[in-house]
């Protein structure tokens, strides 16, 4: 009974309800049989007094002798009282003595005395009056008659009701084992397949359910297993897959959300590259700058993924990054201009951890712009990529060069600081030429929290 599980218990309990109402509704028809049994039977009883009664009256009346066969009438089971009474209802013979001489004043008595045959009748307590004439002499001498109450009737029929009681435990009994072995053996798998399942759901993919059978139960421990290796393929696809591309791109390719073609979409860029790389990769081995690129990358795509935002792709040394796509994100400018401020001090703390194994420092420039574009699946049938197209996208490209005039480390367009001038200062850097932008452009420095910087007389804090 240790691993009785509770849906075992609950079935078992069902088929006990439903066993032992069946067997009720037995036990019922059974002694309503018996009941109607026993009543034929008391019929014929009455029959057989009649006749016993008739050799009382013959030549003439014995009175002793119709006393003897009321008295052996009232031994018989389910009879009550017995009784014989004249054609006017003066009571002959009684299994109460003292009830000989009275009168029979009873409705079913004044019926029996009148009817030509057998009558028998309920009484008013439930029980039955049953009576036979007693012919003698060739007319009719008396009335035999014998009294069946609910009490006597309830006490002839107690040896059935108890058999019948015995046999309802015992097969309720027997059926409740029966389905308590038979619910057990079948539910067996049943804890089995859940382990697994609360395997699978802490990321357990290794799991498998070992059940060999036929029916319902083995197609579904089939399936269990079909599922889970399904699973297991799908993040391997997911783990090799998310190596060419963002695990949000892949999560969104693999559950179906990302539309082919592509959708418009507000989102803010960020284009970060390192400063002066090809100088610094004339004084090093190629493999050096290879794990100089990895070890920065990495860094910048957690800041960069801690924020809500991927990494587009990967440009020599630069990167471009997306805010609000593939899937929507509120405020994507200012997860933007936050992520730049942490890729700033991240990129402190690895210069930091690359002087001290006597290495050198690197500079970054940062460049975040937002407006429309479109995003999505771009590319041609042999190959595609998820990217972004648009204003934003070429703004952040060209405002590199900016950048590195101005000597910033990183700077922002208007549109980004007007999406965030409540949670940013900015320095004021003027209007600048862009080159495929007609008009010159306004661009502003980020600073970081309490820094307010050497601001211009046009310089913003805060937005004002």
């Amino acid at each position: 009974m240790k691993n009785f599980s509770r849906m075992a218990l609950k079935i078992c309990v069902f088929s006990s309800a439903l066993i032992l109402a069946v067997m009720a509704a037995m036990a019922h028809i059974l002694l309503d049989a018996s009941r109607e049994a026993l009543l034929g039977e008391m019929k014929l009883r009455a029959e057989a007094f009649a006749r016993s009664a008739r050799e009382a009256f013959l030549p003439e009346l014995d009175v002793f002798n119709l006393h003897l066969a009321v008295n052996a009438m009232t031994r018989e089971k389910a009879i009550d009282r017995a009784l014989v009474t004249a054609p006017g209802g003066r009571i002959l013979s009684h299994s109460l003595a003292s009830m000989v001489g009275e009168q029979d004043d009873s409705a079913e008595g004044a019926a029996a005395r009148t009817a030509a045959g057998m009558t028998a009748a309920r009484c008013p307590d439930g029980g039955w009056y049953i009576a036979v004439p007693v012919v003698a002499g060739g007319g009719r001498a008396a009335t035999a008659a014998i009294v069946l109450t609910p009490g006597s009737m309830a006490g002839a029929l107690a040896p059935m009701r108890r058999k019948v009681l015995y046999v309802t435990l015992a097969a309720l009994t027997a059926a409740l084992l029966g389905t308590i072995a038979i619910v057990s053996w079948l539910m067996r798998p049943i804890p089995m397949l859940a382990r697994a399942a609360r395997e699978v759901g802490e990321g357990r993919l290794d799991t498998e359910v070992t059940w060999r059978s036929s029916d319902e139960i083995g197609l579904l421990a089939s399936a269990f297993n079909d599922m889970v290796r399904g699973l297991r393929e799908r993040d391997r696809i997911r783990s090799i897959f998310g190596r060419y591309v963002s695990g949000e791109i892949a999560d969104a390719v693999l559950d179906g959300k990302l539309p082919l073609g592509g959708e418009r979409r507000h989102i803010a860029v960020i284009f970060a590259d390192i400063r002066d790389f090809s100088v610094l990769g004339q004084s090093h081995q190629p493999e050096e700058m290879v794990k100089l690129l990895n070890d920065y990358f990495s860094l910048m795509t957690r800041v960069i993924r801690a924020r809500g935002g991927i990494v587009d792709k990967f440009l020599g040394d630069g990167l471009l990054a997306i805010f609000g796509a593939p899937l929507p994100a509120a405020n994507p400018e200012e997860r933007a201009v936050r992520a730049a401020l942490e890729m700033r001090w991240a990129l402190s703390a690895f210069n930091a951890h690359r002087a001290s194994q006597g290495l050198v420092a690197i500079r970054m420039g940062l460049c975040v712009t937002s407006g429309d574009a479109l995003v999505g699946n771009i590319g041609s049938e042999e190959k595609m990529e998820y990217t972004a197209v648009g204003e934003p996208v070429n703004l952040a490209s060209r405002l590199e060069g900016v950048n590195k005039r101005l000597g910033t480390s990183a700077i922002v367009s208007r549109k980004v600081r007007e999406a965030t001038a409540g949670a940013f200062s900015y320095r004021d850097l003027g209007a600048h030429a862009i080159r495929g932008w007609k008009d010159p452009l306004d661009l502003f420095e980020p600073l970081d929290p309490g820094d307010r910087g050497e601001r211009d007389g046009a310089s913003l804090k805060n937005g004002a």
